[in-house]
């Protein structure tokens, strides 16, 4: 699959793509929902890359300056998401497990230490309103490199919306990259 096969779609529903590529019936284990917005091809300097399933969710890889990676994970939200104190604790369940998972990069190869340096409630400035979130700062050295690795949730039109960008440690504070996750979350919330 290419990016502009997604491109060109204005939902993207996995069993038209498994159908386009030959395959008649959906394979046990893929998803079978609809993303409901369109997921831009670029943001701020950063260019939409790859897309894939992973898991029970849509991935979206994308690359630009000073970004090590920076990658979008769309799956559904659980029944009874309506409410907004349930949709906020499916949210605070998800930087729980992300927060226990953390000692398996270790395990995996992935890095040599880490540390979890904040986690934080983030919202998202709408036009007019905000969209809930949290966001989890992780450093992390890799072979003598240092690198700063931001996981933010959030939900949005029956969706988690997970974005995952890591930017080298040095000058973290200050790179332009860190306003990528905001600009992707409102784009969404505006892409139908």
């Amino acid at each position: 699959m290419t990016v502009r096969l997604f491109a060109r779609s204005a939902l993207l529903l996995p069993s038209l793509v498994l159908h386009h590529l030959g395959l008649a019936q959906a394979v046990p284990g893929t998803p079978t929902f609809a993303v409901p917005f369109r997921v831009p091809r670029s943001v701020g300097k950063a260019e939409l890359r790859d897309s894939s399933f992973v898991g029970d969710a849509m991935a979206y890889a994308y690359r630009g300056p000073k970004i090590t990676s920076f990658d979008l994970y769309i799956w559904p939200l659980p029944a009874g998401d309506e409410n907004a104190a349930h949709r906020d604790s499916l949210l605070q369940l998800e930087v729980a497990k992300f927060k226990d998972v953390a000692p398996l990069g270790i395990e995996r190869g992935w890095y040599d230490n880490y540390e979890i340096v904040f986690a934080d409630p983030h919202p998202v400035a709408m036009q007019r309103d905000s969209l809930p979130g949290y966001v989890v700062a992780l450093v992390f050295t890799r072979r003598g490199a240092s690198f700063t690795s931001f996981f933010y949730i959030y939900a949005l039109q029956g969706m988690f919306l997970k974005i995952r960008l890591t930017v080298p440690a040095d000058g973290w504070g200050s790179n332009p990259a860190l306003d990528l996750p905001a600009e992707l979350v409102r784009a969404l919330a505006t892409r139908r």
